[in-house]
């Protein structure tokens, strides 16, 4: 049987389809030109690590600087060539640290490039640049130019980082038992299941939606995660990507007066984002790695998220202030969890080192902790966390409330001192509950709340319930957890009102 034929007629235009031109698809290497960081950037570090971006950066400098003119070498050569091949050859020593010359090779490209590709030409003969961010060693440097200081760092004339005035009450304060975490509320059957969940985590966002609630444990804070604060204004170059913290904490944006928010000089302190939910005035903050995730990147961010909240809060108590004042003490703080190892630190703004200079931040831990060891260190790590954000809040609202009536004309600055001052948070907080009730400004409140009972902590311990009342104007564990340990989140309400606190507060 004969084959069909094929029937198709053929244009006469056509041609085979080994007469046609290939195409050669081009490789995505060679359509993108790597990214760096903008050339200003290592023009104003002190010191560059030879990173990866870095020799990049010293190979494109190289590739457009002017082109020296070889020099002809002196002599003449021999015309037998193959005596004179068999000698060596031309001397090339004047070729040494010629750069290489890419234009044959880009002529080739935009030559065979189709008119459309020919218009974005431009675009790929200039390297991308990207904001220098915390992932490259050079950051922690950039940080440093700018009066950043990690934990740590000693400066070049022999001073050291200065801890925080108030360092000693920060260690007490965030100690004090919480009753969420005692034997009845925290098992060692919750404790064992925490640690299963951190063992199964495999990224950044397994640990965060996995591990960090149970560290969290419920509160009604306000909080937020993983959004970039676009709107703060830079505090050290528009070269460095703004501050994006895996969970950060704040005030509603409600909870400012309108003529306070609205400051031109204090809205791009204090308003990270467009986005009216998103918490403003941040003053505590958690960076979160993986397993495989590089705790040094971890700590530069924490760093980084923490002098933020340094000048958010030095900002808010300032409000008003003809002169900014520098008080020493730390009301932001920041925390960073990897691999089971959850530290905390302290953040403080010092005053210029140089006349008309900028503020200098400083970074110290306040403790690490392992928490996925035994239940006794995940309790240790887990009460301190709460209590700082805790803390946190306190000095953030109290600074708010002031900055609130200075808006208002209530109160002068200088008046108001005492209200500001972190140090009467820790002051109140270490003195016995007798002297609590005794307030110079509001004398009938004794009498009002003579009649309410005290009110019950649920399932608390005793040495909970002691802590409570050695130390009523920080509601320690205001939250009541379920004893099933399922019910554990980032938001759910769970604070019990601390009768004492609302005594206390009237006074400030």
């Amino acid at each position: 049987m004969a084959r069909p034929q094929n029937l198709k007629r053929q244009r006469a235009g056509d041609s085979s389809e080994e007469e046609r031109p290939s195409k050669k698809p081009r490789s995505r290497r060679e359509r993108r030109t790597p990214w760096n960081y903008p050339p200003g950037f290592y023009d104003n570090l002190s010191k560059v690590w030879l990173t990866r971006l870095a020799l990049r950066e010293v190979d494109r400098r190289n590739s457009i600087a002017p082109q020296p003119k070889p020099s002809v070498p002196a002599g003449e050569y021999s015309s037998d060539l193959a005596r004179f091949a068999r000698h060596g050859g031309p001397d090339l020593c004047h070729l040494r640290g010629y750069p290489e010359h890419s234009g044959a090779a880009t002529m080739a490209t935009q030559s065979s490039a189709s008119s459309s590709r020919r218009t974005q030409s431009t675009k790929g003969t200039t390297p991308a640049t990207k904001r220098i961010s915390a992932k490259d060693k050079n950051f922690e440097l950039h940080l440093i130019d700018h009066h950043i200081f990690p934990e740590g760092y000693e400066h070049p004339d022999g001073r050291s980082t200065p801890k925080p005035i108030d360092f000693d009450s920060i260690k007490k304060r965030i100690s004090i038992p919480r009753a969420s975490l005692s034997p009845s509320q925290f098992s060692e059957s919750a404790f064992r299941d925490f640690r299963r969940q951190h063992l199964q985590a495999v990224s950044e966002n397994d640990v965060m939606a996995k591990v960090v609630p149970t560290i969290c444990g419920n509160t009604d804070i306000h909080s937020q995660q993983n959004i970039m604060f676009t709107e703060l204004l830079p505090i050290t170059t528009d070269e460095a990507t703004k501050p994006q913290p895996d969970l950060f904490d704040g005030a509603h944006i409600h909870e400012l007066d309108k003529a306070f928010r609205d400051d031109g000089q204090i809205r791009p302190m204090v308003i990270p984002s467009k986005h009216r939910n998103v918490p403003v005035a941040n003053n505590f903050f958690l960076e979160v790695k993986g397993p495989e995730g590089n705790s040094a990147v971890m700590k530069r961010q924490a760093c980084y998220d923490g002098a933020c909240g340094a000048r958010a809060m030095h900002s808010v108590q300032n409000y008003g202030e003809e002169e900014p004042v520098y008080d020493g003490n730390a009301c932001s703080f920041s925390s960073a969890y990897h691999n089971g190892q959850l530290h905390l630190y302290a953040h403080h703004a010092t005053p210029p080192a140089a006349l008309g200079g900028s503020a200098e931040y400083h970074m110290t831990q306040i403790d690490g902790y392992t928490l996925t060891g035994k239940r006794d260190g995940f309790i240790e790590g887990a009460t301190a966390f709460r209590n700082t954000r805790d803390l946190a809040k306190e000095h953030r609202d109290r600074f708010i409330q002031a900055a609130n009536m200075r808006a208002r004309g209530g109160i002068p600055p200088a008046e108001q001192d005492t209200l500001t001052s972190p140090a009467a948070v820790h002051d109140t907080a270490l003195s016995p509950s007798d002297e609590l009730f005794d307030c110079q400004e509001l004398p009938e409140s004794q009498d009002v709340y003579d009649d309410i009972p005290f009110p019950s902590f649920g399932q608390a311990s005793d040495d909970d319930l002691a802590a409570r009342t050695a130390l009523p104007d920080h509601p320690n564990e205001d939250d009541q957890q379920d004893e099933s340990q399922d019910s554990l989140s980032f938001g759910a309400a769970d604070r019990q009102t601390n009768l004492v606190t609302s005594i206390i507060f009237p006074c400030l």
